[in-house]
């Protein structure tokens, strides 16, 4: 491709920057094949209230553009080897400014921005070939602002001038420790004032290349003393919605004591710190340091996240929280309660005990946090409008959390399971979350449970279980089955069932029992056994279920010579819609559930492999429809009138079935257009039966076996095999204006093609490259024969075309001077004149 742009236009602005326009002209004219190319960019951004982390101080913008194979282009105007700069970008911090570019219409690009403080010298730019790429330069002071920065790629498709929003996030993670204004207070009187801060972090990445996000490096950080954020000669304060209520209250303000950023891996996962990976120094004014890295194992830190370190560390016991939040204008970081009566409604617990002991005071809105890795079982027991949180802060959970659901369907209840990574050696029950308790009627009927961010490591154990059915509203978002587990789940008679954004590499996936409602989203599956499973193997029939899996990737080694996708049992009469969606295994789907359909949709068109969800792909609008072997009871597809729709089948396997019709029964395409491919049609031999009165039909690479009645405006059959036997026709004309056979291959007992209609302006039928095989049953008939015109005129046009057998057409009138009967290519068995009927052979008018 030319790889020669004209310089444009991008509009970049820090963070919470504004759509903006530019006044700047374009230093080119633009040709019909360009088109400017405006790109308004914004930063998700910090708290309002404060100067930290505020993205004002971003004032230099480095911008790159790469071609639709990822590569670097370097002949754009004012760059410098592909590399694009502007300084005293944002001017007076408003966060708004723009750059613009002119691009080849109908090519793909990829345009990387970066934007930082000018003053910062940690980050080294530069345009690579594969990658618009920054170094970190980790050698520094702690609390430096001027580290912040945000960057972005945006792939785009340039269809002419255009404006695109485009948001920057940062590629870091903040870090951040504050203490109480009681324990700030404390220290003070103590006689220790904290003025500095330094931290060591351990295994930062060193580079991140933009272009794909990717980080590389590793290196231990030290960020020296500097002086703390809440000694700043205009003082900052840690802010922290504690309660969660939008606001932030005196009690929630923090002494800033540090600030740091570190590049982190890639923002779809999370990282934890190892267990002696964080330390911070904190130095007085007068006094010895204070050294605080106890408890500070599995910290969790995250691209765009902000890890906050919360608590009394200064004097006396060390009480802190730590828990990330994934916008800097968001913070949920909770201290300690003095007891456990629910008075504040949050509760951080250090073991099982306590956990058992919040769970049973807890109110609505609870909150519940770990502190340190837990063993032991609990119980959470629903209750009418309570709903309750369990934040693991990815702490370890060794043990089993029984829901009880007080078989009363409390549907106000609800119960969030956060963060937690399952990793017992062994455990009590089969699953580490369990709906229900086994054998136990009693504890059914669970409502609203949400399992997020967990991680099941535990051996042959399943993720989450529902031991007695009646459940409603389970979903499961960003949790991980590692290949230690059973599965991730397995419930049954759940109503509402949603599981996305998860990874699931267990001895087996998902099973869902007489379960309703089901969606599986954006999930990557890769599994021994079955990836998923729905219908109880006994049972008895089953209900009318509803199940989706889209945006997924699921595959299976077929072991037991499991398939990937199960139907069984009391999955009869369901519909499974698949969308966007890999299979991978050598048995793909496997549906031994009685009428149940399985609908695939891949790039918007489905797949179906019944009636039923042919009906079903029909009436959602889908136009386009691929459809597997078997048999579709076409007299049952009834709400087609007026549609365009194109089928297209698997071969002649695939059968659409019109064979029940009787004497003037067909469906109505009320004048739609409609494509057949890769099938057998399948009608009867009664008379006008079929589907009739649509504007046009095409059938391509079909077998058509009975007689089709011809009934529709236009009609072509291109490399179509027709077969009957018996006293009937292989094809009747009799609705239509224009037929057009091409390449096919006509098989009878002697009737093949009859023109015999009452088209509004007669009929013109054309046969090219076509052979007739009559197997002798029928004599005295032509090929193509041609009846009664109603008034009408009838055009053969015939062209490379083999006859084989046949014979004269036997008069069914008495002869009319100057006509003829025709031969045992084309029959006039009407003594049809001239005026009324023209025969063409291979171009030459014999009739």
């Amino acid at each position: 491709m030319n790889k020669k742009l004209l310089l444009g236009m991008f509009a970049a602005a820090g963070m919470l920057f504004a759509t903006s326009c530019s006044n700047d002209e374009l230093d080119v004219v633009q040709s019909g094949d360009e088109a400017q190319v405006t790109f308004s960019l914004a930063a998700e951004g910090g708290i309002a209230t404060r100067a930290i982390s505020d993205g004002k101080s971003a004032n230099l913008l480095y911008y790159a553009i790469f071609d639709a194979n990822k590569q670097l282009i370097t002949t754009i105007n004012g760059s410098t080897n592909g590399l694009l700069t502007k300084s005293d970008a944002f001017p007076n911090g408003s966060k708004q400014d723009a750059v613009e570019v002119t691009l080849a219409k109908g090519q793909e690009y990829t345009a990387v921005f970066w934007a930082q403080d000018a003053n910062c010298t940690a980050y080294t730019v530069t345009a690579e070939t594969d990658g618009l790429k920054v170094a970190v330069d980790y050698d520094g002071d702690n609390n430096d602002e001027t580290r912040d920065a945000f960057f972005k790629a945006e792939t785009f498709k340039v269809t002419g001038n255009t404006e695109i929003d485009v948001v920057l996030k940062r590629p870091f993670a903040q870090i951040n420790v504050g203490v109480t204004e009681a324990d700030w207070e404390a220290a003070v009187e103590s006689g220790i004032e904290i003025t500095e801060s330094k931290v060591v972090i351990k295994n930062a990445a060193t580079s991140i290349n933009l272009l794909d996000g990717t980080v590389s490096g590793k290196e231990e950080v030290t960020y020296d003393f500097a002086t703390i954020p809440a000694k700043f000669a205009t003082a900052e304060t840690l802010e922290v919605d504690v309660n969660r209520d939008g606001t932030i209250q005196d009690d929630e303000k923090y002494k800033y004591l540090s600030m740091s950023y570190i590049l982190t891996d890639n923002d779809a996962e999370r990282t934890t710190l190892e267990a002696d990976g964080l330390q911070f120094t904190f130095s007085p004014e007068n006094g010895e340091d204070i050294v605080f890295d106890e408890g500070l194992h599995a910290v969790p830190v995250q691209r765009n996240w902000r890890t906050n370190i919360l608590g009394k560390i200064l004097t006396g016991d060390i009480q802190f929280n730590i828990e990330i939040d994934q916008r800097f204008d968001d913070n949920y970081n909770l201290m300690y309660p003095d007891k456990d009566d629910n008075s504040t409604a949050v509760f951080n617990v250090t073991n099982a005990t306590e956990l058992q002991t919040a769970l049973n005071n807890a109110t609505d809105g609870a909150v519940i946090y770990f502190t340190n890795d837990i063993t032991g079982d609990v119980t959470a027991t629903q209750k009418p409008n309570v709903k309750v949180s369990i934040l693991g802060q990815g702490y370890s959970f060794k043990g089993v959390i029984t829901v009880d659901g007080k078989s009363a369907t409390y549907t106000t209840a609800g119960l969030t399971i956060k963060d937690v990574v399952f990793d017992a050696q062994t455990i009590s029950a089969d699953a580490c979350i369990n709906l229900g308790k086994s054998g136990d009627n009693n504890t059914r009927y669970t409502c609203n449970v949400t399992v997020e961010n967990c991680t099941f490591d535990v051996d042959n154990a399943v993720g989450i279980k529902s031991y007695t059915g009646g459940d409603k509203n389970l979903t499961i978002t960003g949790c991980t089955a590692t290949a230690n587990a059973h599965s991730l789940v397995q419930v049954a008679g759940i109503d509402g069932i949603l599981i996305e954004n998860s990874t699931i590499k267990s001895v087996r996936g998902m099973n869902f029992n007489s379960s309703t409602n089901v969606t599986v989203d954006n999930c990557l599956v890769d599994v021994q056994k079955y990836a998923v499973r729905f219908g109880a193997s006994s049972g008895g029939s089953g209900e009318t279920e509803v199940y989706t899996i889209k945006n997924s990737s699921l595959k299976s080694v077929n072991v037991d010579d499991d398939a990937v996708i199960v139907l069984r049992g009391t999955a009869d009469n369901s519909t499974l819609t698949i969308e966007n969606t890999t299979i991978e295994g050598t048995k793909q789907i496997e549906n031994t559930a009685t009428n149940a359909t399985v609908i695939i949709d891949i790039d918007g068109v489905p797949t179906v492999n019944s009636t039923t969800g042919l009906a079903t792909v029909v009436a959602k609008g889908y136009t386009n429809i691929n459809l597997v072997d078997g048999t579709y009871d076409m007299t049952k597809l009834t709400a087609i009138a007026g549609k365009t729709l194109t089928f297209v089948g698997a071969g002649e396997n695939t059968i659409f079935d019109y064979s029940s019709q009787t004497y003037n029964e067909y469906v109505s395409g009320g004048n739609g257009t409609f494509v057949f491919k890769n099938m057998t049609i399948q009608r009867s031999t009664e008379t006008f039966a079929g589907m009739a009165h649509t504007a046009s039909t095409s059938y391509e690479n079909c077998t058509i076996t009975g007689t089709y009645y011809v009934y529709e405006t236009t009609a072509k059959f291109t490399d179509c095999k027709f077969n009957v036997t018996g006293d009937f026709y292989n094809c009747w004309l009799y609705g239509t204006s224009s037929a057009t056979y091409e390449n096919c291959e006509f098989n009878c007992s002697g009737k093949s093609i009859y023109v015999d209609g009452n088209g509004e302006t007669g009929i013109d039928l054309t046969t090219n490259t076509c052979v007739f095989n009559d197997d002798g049953g029928v004599e005295n008939k032509a090929a193509i024969e041609t009846g009664n015109t109603y008034g009408k005129r009838y055009s053969l046009t015939i062209i490379n075309t083999t006859v084989k057998g046949f014979s004269k057409t036997e008069a069914k009138s008495p002869a009319v001077e100057g006509a003829e009967l025709g031969t045992n290519v084309w029959g006039n068995k009407n003594y049809m004149t001239k005026d009324k009927l023209s025969v063409t052979i291979d171009g030459t008018k014999v009739y």
